[in-house]
């Protein structure tokens, strides 16, 4: 342990006062050793091991001038390497863009002064831990501020530098008064879709991330966090839960399905889910959170409407109580005016967007009020900006070592400098007026109301937090003494706004959504679902939540896993639009006209009511005794599993033979439900034959009654006597004999 009167401690003046980063990475010899990081992320990410970790600062507020703060960490490199470590600190930070510039490694215009240096080689494992115990008068902290903190490795033999670590440390004097602003936190209980169709999954992994993942993290968070942050709860995720936690399910598989039993682990996590935020703020995100610019941007704007009164429908359901979805957290936190539009014509009345998507026009150098109003084609909504600096700091990846700890300090010295602040600064211009504006606060500032809110939200949707630093960050700052926690419901704009810019809404932001190819065939997807759906008699909601999880906005970047999702719906739209269809064995029509009967087959265990549209293939040779040649029922009622009959009327031309008719099924709004079935129809001509024979029979009669006609009149032309003779020769009546006997 190194403390201040230890004697391996040299307390020097070993820096000039120039810039801190200048000391530490100026030179082409530093920057080709280890470059300065930006952040802990960036240097962690880039090497396997970290040569220099920072492990612990025992307070992140700094109260009493002569009480020491702990400071310590770990080097590591090559065994038995000499090293030396030294303690950097200097001024309190003018405003946040020093304090940007400093933690980037990009200078700092004042003094910086090193006073603790330890020389000495690591041990025979490559590793050196290392502890400074430093009070505020040490660190020259003399009045309210945010001060910078560096911890530096060098080579003790060349003096190169090998790593720098940047934080910062607040100094807030007792009985010292301090401005307030209200601090407001939002996070996101979101998770991909894992469903197809209502039973379909396309994977378990939702059994794992309730029960020991991402999921339980954030359950245990929330059972932590406090009554202040506001949660944003996907409905898509909560109905997936209750789905696997109320019954048996199917995850689709290569060879099929495979039935899983209800998980007792998702009901676990729902019931705790329900109770911790039965105390909590709860906003409802659309269904399925959907990419909301990209679904504009494809022309597709009923997805977002149905979205946000469905995820109000389920969330209320699941949970128990009314959950609101006014408030809506676009991906990214980024909008663009046709998502801004859509959003407010589907009911949202609030907006949780980055900061960086409104920015102040003209640029001011304090940290303007989170709230303002922006105007919509359905009137003024009330914009959210939430902080980027607070956000990435609320976002850090904390299995990187030393990482939490140096966000945990950046986030209370932001929001310490952003309390410092003074309005005078937007106008006064310039860093030295700002800093006589800032010591003038620090001299009268009162302790009044808060007149400003800053926002925090992870800038990631698939949160995967560390409770403990989280918790932990949230305690910090609600002891922080320039704090006051608020909810996000409690927000308003001021009277007073700064003026904004139009929305910032980049190229970057455009290319990260949904492509439009996808979404093009996501689009043709729901008309055929609604048509699916439209037949029944009774309404439905078979296909419309299935599409609304193709339009999640978690399927960025992730084409491969969502093309199974896109295929398993597609299939389940056409299985249950086969189970209505036209019977189409060929049909035998006698004669050149009659009626030809259509049957169309309900296989579904419901009612369902259609329409019926036949065309003719070949008008020239069968067509449709109807208006147009188009014959179309008015709408038909087909009991479950029964078939209908309709017979349609037709006339043949020519000598008969083969042809077609189309037979179209319709919705009862008139639209094609499936696809054409072309039935033959087989004309006999039986009944021309039964005419000719009819008209022969005919003929011979005719000629019959002509021959007699014509002996009668012939029969009548002969002289009398020859008549007589010829009538006595032929024949000799009885009358005739009586008579001649008698004279």
């Amino acid at each position: 342990m190194i403390r201040k009167a230890a004697p391996l401690i040299l307390l020097s003046a070993l820096l000039a006062p120039t810039s801190m980063a200048g000391t530490a990475v100026a030179g082409t010899a530093a920057t080709s050793v280890v470059p300065a990081r930006a952040t802990a992320e960036t240097s962690a990410k880039a090497r396997a091991v970290d040569p220099l970790v920072l492990e612990q600062i025992s307070s992140g507020v700094l109260r009493d001038q002569a009480a020491p703060v702990t400071i310590s960490g770990v080097v590591t490199g090559t065994p038995s390497a000499p090293v030396r470590v030294r303690v950097h600190w200097g001024q309190p930070f003018q405003s946040r863009e020093q304090m940007a510039a400093f933690a980037a490694g990009q200078g700092y215009p004042t003094p910086s002064y090193s006073t603790k240096v330890q020389a000495t080689p690591l041990d025979g494992s490559g590793k050196l831990r290392f502890e400074f115990a430093l009070t505020p008068r040490d660190l020259g902290m003399s009045r309210l501020g945010v001060y910078p903190l560096a911890i530096e490795v060098q080579d003790a033999v060349t003096l190169q530098p090998i790593e720098i670590e940047r934080t910062f440390l607040t100094y807030v004097p007792p009985e010292q008064p301090v401005p307030k602003v209200k601090l407001a936190l939002a996070m996101p209980i979101v998770d991909r879709p894992h469903r197809a169709g209502d039973s379909d999954f396309m994977d378990d992994d939702l059994r794992a991330s309730v029960s020991t993942g991402r999921l339980a993290s954030l359950l245990d968070l929330v059972q932590k966090s406090g009554r202040t942050v506001t949660w944003f709860v996907d409905p898509a995720l909560l109905d997936d839960a209750r789905r696997t936690a109320t019954g048996e399910y199917t995850v689709r598989t290569a060879s099929g399905g495979a039935k899983k039993a209800a998980d007792p682990g998702a009901r676990r996590w729902l019931d705790g889910l329900n109770a911790a935020l039965g105390s909590r703020p709860v906003v409802a995100t659309p269904y399925a959170d959907p990419d909301v610019t990209a679904l504009v941007h494809a022309g597709l704007d009923t997805p977002t409407q149905d979205a946000v009164k469905r995820g109000a429908e389920v969330a209320g359901d699941v949970l128990g109580r009314e959950i609101s979805t006014a408030t809506a957290w676009p991906v990214g936190g980024a909008l663009d005016r046709d998502g801004l539009d859509e959003l407010a014509s589907s009911g949202v009345h609030t907006l949780l967007m980055s900061g960086a998507t409104l920015p102040p026009d003209p640029q001011i150098t304090m940290t303007p009020d989170a709230a303002t109003t922006v105007d919509t084609v359905s009137g003024p909504v009330t914009a959210l900006l939430s902080d980027p600096t607070l956000s990435e700091a609320l976002s850090t990846d904390t299995s990187l070592p030393g990482a939490g700890l140096l966000a945990r300090q950046r986030f209370l010295a932001e929001t310490a400098m952003i309390a410092l602040e003074q309005p005078q600064q937007a106008t006064q211009g310039g860093v030295g007026q700002q800093s006589g504006a800032v010591q003038r606060q620090q001299q009268v500032a009162p302790q009044g109301q808060p007149v400003r809110t800053v926002i925090a939200a992870p800038t990631t949707r698939l949160w995967n937090p560390d409770p403990e630093f989280v918790s932990g960050l949230i305690k910090a700052a609600s002891s922080a003494p320039w704090l006051q926690l608020t909810t996000l419901n409690s927000i308003r704009p001021g009277k007073t706004q700064v003026p904004r810019s139009d929305l910032v809404y980049t190229d970057q932001d455009r290319g990260a959504e949904l492509p439009r190819t996808y979404l093009g065939g996501v689009k043709k997807l729901a008309r055929e679902a609604d048509i699916a759906e439209a037949v029944a008699t009774e309404p439905q909601n078979l296909f419309g939540d299935a599409v609304l999880r193709l339009a999640s906005a978690s399927w960025r970047g992730d084409a491969k896993r969502v093309a199974g999702f896109v295929k398993q719906v597609r299939t389940s739209i056409d299985q249950r639009m086969a189970l209505v269809s036209v019977i189409d064995t060929p049909r035998a029509l006698a004669g050149t006209n009659g009626q030809v009967p259509v049957s169309v087959d309900n296989s579904l265990s419901e009612r369902i009511s259609l329409k019926i549209r036949v065309t003719s293939d070949d008008r020239s040779r069968l067509a449709i005794d109807a208006r147009g040649g188009v014959y179309e029922t008015e709408q038909l009622t087909i009991l479950d599993n029964r078939s209908q009959l309709v017979n349609v009327p037709v006339t043949v031309h020519g000598n008969g033979g083969d042809s077609t008719i189309a037979v179209q099924l319709l919705t009862a709004d008139g639209r094609p439900y499936g696809k054409q079935v072309h039935v033959m129809v087989r004309a006999t001509g039986y009944t021309g034959i039964a005419l000719v024979i009819v008209g022969a029979a005919l003929a011979i009669m005719l000629a019959a009654v002509v021959m007699r006609v014509l002996r009668r009149r012939s029969g009548k032309s002969l002289p009398r006597g020859a008549q007589a003779s010829s009538g006595q020769a032929a024949e000799q009546p009885p009358v005739a004999a009586d008579q001649g006997d008698k004279s």
